[in-house]
């Protein structure tokens, strides 16, 4: 990169970086409330268990107005690990203290308590896990937590815990920011080893843009690429990361290919001509969602389709699976008759999940269903067999096809089939039949969400 491009680049880093960095305040009151906390612990732990900070806001990586604390209590390996986890919460528990304080059981490999105390404006996840010195001694996956804290804060500059920061911005302005199901994208501490192997925040985006090929192997610890092509059978990833205090676990096994993909053309979009507006992305005011969604389906001529259904209160890392897994599998049921589904994204939206396909416009008669090659024997015979009442079947190179009356004119037709039971996909918490259906007219209460699921699906920075 071009010294002068990259002092622009740094220039629009620090812009970044006073939106997005906790005030002196909000430092000053996050160390009162860990306090806090500490103190309410220590009146009803043992004292051979251990209280320890980690998280973003102890590595000093957070954002403003996201400093949540995680608080680990770390007990003994000789606890057996029900027993632990069941103290844990008691303890946790303890600490409520009346009015405007209250507390969650949240689930992870084992359960923990989120607690919430208004006064304050606390919100913090105490978590039981075991203390350990050696990653050979790990009894569940939270215990390594302390140990990637203690790396961070050994290896940082306060310049690389600002470029955490700025990078997070940046992956929350393009939806990739999270390790969530849904999100598909970088954790925080995925961020950090990112900005702490190559350096600095530029140098990182740099080498996306230009030198990024797959598979990408990165040792951060030994601050090498690593060439054991046995990792990516290993880990079932193009994306390797090694975890510094954990060499058989991969930090980026989280990220989705179209996360990666998207974050290579944000950085390459970003070092070609360095701009602010890139981390502020297409915001639009939730009033004008419908007018916006009206005037894309105008322009692209597509047609709608909304499947709504309720979905129970859980965490979206429980619903959004299934509510993905159902939308792939409707779009493959429309495609197989013959429809072309250009997009399927599945939203939750407060106590819906709604599944939502973008169509061109179109009435069929007839489906091409391709079958398998001349120069498979049996196959071949076992598909003229099965298709033998077809219109017509013929050959493109060695591959043999048939053409079929459809079954369905319209996409209508189908997605009516759908909600009325006709096709079951079974999942446990979703459930279509007798949802509702939406054909080219989006309720009110359901613009925001479609459109922001569109935008999410569309944009990419190139």
């Amino acid at each position: 990169m071009k010294a002068s491009t990259a002092k622009i680049a740094e220039s629009i880093f620090n812009r970044v970086l006073g939106d997005i960095k906790p005030s002196r305040q909000e430092l000053q009151e996050s160390v009162y409330n860990i306090n806090e906390l500490t103190s309410r612990l220590k009146k009803v732990i043992p004292s051979d268990v251990e209280i320890r900070v980690v998280g973003s806001v102890v590595r000093g990586t957070q954002l403003r107005g996201d400093s949540d604390i995680d608080m680990f209590l770390l007990f003994n390996k000789k606890h057996p690990r029900e027993s632990m986890t069941k103290k844990g919460l008691d303890y946790a528990r303890k600490i409520i203290r009346g009015k405007g304080e209250r507390y969650e059981i949240k689930y992870a490999e084992h359960p923990y308590t989120r607690v919430y105390i208004d006064d304050l404006g606390i919100k913090a996840d105490i978590v039981p896990a075991f203390k350990i010195d050696n990653i050979e001694d790990m009894g569940t996956a939270v215990d390594r937590s302390p140990m990637h804290a203690e790396f961070i804060n050994a290896h940082f500059t306060d310049k690389q815990r600002d470029d955490v920061r700025v990078m997070k911005y940046l992956l929350k302005s393009q939806g990739i920011y999270g390790a969530e199901v849904k999100t598909g994208g970088f954790s925080g501490y995925l961020c950090e080893l990112l900005v702490y192997y190559y350096g600095s925040l530029l140098k990182l985006l740099d080498a996306a843009a230009n030198d990024f090929k797959l598979p990408i192997l990165l040792d951060p610890r030994n601050k090498v690429v690593i060439n054991d092509m046995g990792l990516i059978k290993r880990f079932g990833s193009m994306f390797v990361v090694i975890d510094p205090v954990d060499k058989n676990r991969n930090v980026a096994a989280g990220v989705s290919m179209e996360s990666l993909s998207r974050f290579v053309i944000t950085a390459r979009a970003f070092t070609s001509r360095p701009s602010i507006k890139i981390f502020y992305g297409k915001k639009f005011a939730p009033r004008k969602a419908a007018a916006l969604l009206s005037k894309f389906l105008s322009e692209s001529g597509l047609d709608i389709s909304i499947i709504s259904t309720q979905v129970p209160n859980k965490s979206e890392d429980v619903i959004w699976p299934q509510l993905r897994k159902v939308s792939a599998f409707i779009a493959d049921h429309a495609e197989r008759s013959g429809f072309r589904i250009y997009f399927s994204i599945p939203i939750i939206s407060g106590d819906n999940g709604l599944i939502v396909f973008f169509s061109p416009k179109e009435r069929i008669t007839a489906r091409m269903l391709k079958g398998p090659s001349a120069f498979m024997p049996k196959a071949q015979k076992e598909f003229a067999e099965s298709h033998k009442n077809a219109i017509g079947m013929f050959l493109r190179d060695d591959v043999m096809y048939a053409l079929e009356k459809s079954r369905y004119g319209t996409l209508r037709e189908l997605m009516e089939e759908v909600v009325g039971g006709k096709l079951v996909k079974r999942h446990k918490d979703i459930k279509i039949i007798g949802s509702r259906l939406f054909m080219n007219k989006v309720p009110a209460e359901y613009a925001e969400s479609v459109y922001a699921g569109l935008m999410d699906e569309m944009e990419t920075c190139g």
